[in-house]
């Protein structure tokens, strides 16, 4: 028989691996923000209104 080895979720081993630099992890979308997407030749510009992001105008590029 065999002792049951505990055990644990967080590793240890991170010897060589940097810390993730800030840009890795992005922040939530607050009410106010504005992004601009290029896509199939059209440029989207979205606003977030605290919940969702909106589509307030369409150009072409």
């Amino acid at each position: 028989m065999s002792t049951p080895s505990p055990h644990t979720s967080h590793t240890t081993d991170t010897a060589g691996v940097p810390p993730a630099p800030p840009e890795a992890h992005p922040r939530a979308a607050m009410k106010g923000d504005v992004r601009i997407v290029v896509m199939n030749g059209s440029r989207v510009h979205m606003e977030h209104d605290g919940h969702q992001w909106w589509n307030v105008r369409v150009e072409a590029v």
